[in-house]
């Protein structure tokens, strides 16, 4: 059974929608989780760019072209669109990568910044959402911010990252509760961290050169899983250019397989090498669920930047070229060709390193410009 909320007669009208011929019409509408069907059309959130309201008309811009009107709602106009709107935001928080494991604490309020935009904020243990009206959600790491802080003038919420400043504002009377809930998050991770290596200088998703950690080599190996030792030795063997980095993640990955090697690092954590190589740059997950050895053409500290943007989620890495097709079928499609750090990520991958037999030789080729 439809919630009232999500079904509503009306009339519609897509034109210049791609496979689609134009047409027009009265029909029932129903918004379900991932998409909106109207009559005989069915469109996919993820392949809704951009949603917008006037003059009780709600029109919605479609990927790859083309839009789809809905008019004469009449008194349901606010309770559908606020309905659409929500369904939309949390079917594009997933398709961008913005998604945690555990249900969020969520916020409304505004981005303050050249001008008010409003927006939502979901917390998740790992990360907060931003939502921004009408654009593209995106996710900001707690291992990523530098401070968090209360403002004054305007009221609002500081968050402060080495390459970015977020002022979240509007928030009313909930100010110290959402500055309390990021606190408390980041604090937790690093807390984690702390206690497992003795050290203040990890956070969640950050690579840590090899001059600010104490002793690096002896952390790698007690953080690397019994049997990719000897790969980790090979590539910190390897480094040149620059400086190792040690890292440790909370995975979010939620087809992951975990680790059957015994270490110190528990689930879902991870720990991870980061080894500049000439122009390039290994990834190398020394302690948790399978994975391959990537390698990217560019800085160590760009490549760590982008990799805890994407909370180290490797499956849309992972995608060969054919799989990373943007087709309606393909469940990254809105990822693969809006998320920044993805698309910077793929472009910069020049090897994917299957570890076996094979792996030492195919490295040797992947490190050679």
């Amino acid at each position: 059974m439809v919630d009232d909320t999500r079904r509503a007669d009306l009339a519609y009208a897509i034109s210049g929608a791609d496979g689609l011929s134009d047409q027009s019409g009265s029909a029932a509408a129903v918004i379900g989780d991932d998409g909106l069907s109207v009559g005989p059309v069915t469109v996919s959130f993820l392949d809704a760019d951009r949603l917008r309201a006037t003059d009780y008309r709600i029109e919605i811009d479609l990927w790859p072209s083309g839009r789809l009107t809905l008019d004469n709602l009449g008194r349901r106009f606010d309770t559908f669109f606020a309905e659409l709107s929500r369904a939309r935001n949390q079917a594009r928080v997933r398709g961008l990568l913005a998604h945690g494991v555990t249900m969020p604490v969520a916020f409304t309020g505004a981005l303050l910044d050249a001008a008010v935009q409003p927006a939502e904020f979901h917390i998740y243990d790992t990360h907060l959402a931003i939502i921004p009206a009408d654009a593209d959600p995106y996710q900001v790491p707690f291992g990523a911010l530098t401070a968090v802080a209360a403002q004054e003038t305007p009221p609002g919420v500081l968050l402060t990252a080495e390459r970015s400043r977020i002022v979240v504002g509007q928030l009313a009377r909930r100010r110290d509760e959402f500055l309390r809930a990021v606190v408390e998050r980041r604090d937790a991770q690093a807390r984690f961290l702390m206690e497992l290596t003795g050290l203040s200088c990890f956070a969640d998703g950050r690579a840590v050169p090899r001059s600010e950690v104490r002793s690096l080599d002896e952390l790698v190996k007690r953080f690397t899983a019994p049997d990719r030792v000897g790969g980790a030795e090979q590539l910190l063997a390897a480094a040149q250019g620059g400086e190792p980095r040690l890292g440790f993640v909370q995975l979010l990955d939620r087809d992951a397989e975990p680790d059957e090697g015994a270490s110190d690092v528990p689930q879902p954590w991870a720990s991870y090498l980061l080894v500049p190589i000439g122009g390039r740059v290994a990834f190398e997950i020394l302690a948790g669920p399978s994975a391959a050895t990537y390698v990217f053409e560019g800085d160590a500290a760009v490549v760590g930047s982008h990799l805890q943007a994407l909370h180290a989620r490797r499956a849309p890495l992972a995608l060969s070229d054919t799989e990373a097709r943007l087709t309606p079928a393909n469940p990254y499609r809105l990822a693969l060709r809006r998320l920044e750090p993805l698309r910077w990520l793929r472009a910069a991958t020049r090897a994917r390193l299957i570890h076996n037999d094979g792996w030492a030789t195919a490295l040797r080729q992947a490190i050679t410009l």
